[in-house]
């Protein structure tokens, strides 16, 4: 056997591609939400918006905490289409698809809890946006109570 030096990925060559790799400022988007009336499945929270530029979304430091919904009540965390190219060929070109749950799949909002926002535990994932990115949170599983909360808090890197 033999002592090792290791050495990360991001010690290549080439790995810093935008400043948000070595270094970003950390921001958080925080929300929260008193439903003031009984909403139907696949109602949508609108959780805020990311600006524009290079975000690096950080899981391990973003949450979302409820109030409980009723049995089968589950959340998912998304974003709506997103243009990430100024210079456009064709219709639609440089059009990010919207997603319901790139950001979170169907959270159990059955009890009152606090959860970390996560998808398969991934410790970031990166958005460029010419213009930022709207979050939204969508409902399944059963309606949205009256009264019922949502509070947030999202952890991103800005250039």
């Amino acid at each position: 056997m033999a002592v090792l030096a290791y050495t990360p990925l991001s010690a290549a060559d080439g790995f810093f591609k935008r400043p948000i790799d070595s270094h970003g400022k950390l921001r958080f988007l925080y929300g929260k939400i008193v439903t003031a009336a009984i909403g139907d499945i696949g109602s949508t929270f609108a959780l805020g918006k990311l600006p524009p530029g290079a975000v690096r979304l950080l899981y391990p430091h973003s949450y979302i905490a409820n109030s409980a919904w009723g049995a089968s009540a589950t959340l998912a965390i998304g974003h709506a289409s997103y243009r990430s190219k100024q210079d456009v060929a064709t219709l639609n070109d440089g059009m990010e698809a919207a997603s319901v749950n790139a950001l979170m799949v169907a959270t159990s909002m059955t009890a009152a809890a606090r959860a970390q926002l996560n998808a398969a535990l991934l410790m970031k994932y990166d958005f460029y946006s010419l213009a930022g990115v709207d979050l939204i949170g969508t409902l399944a599983g059963a309606v949205v109570p009256a009264a019922a909360t949502l509070e947030w808090l999202i952890a991103y890197l800005y250039e």
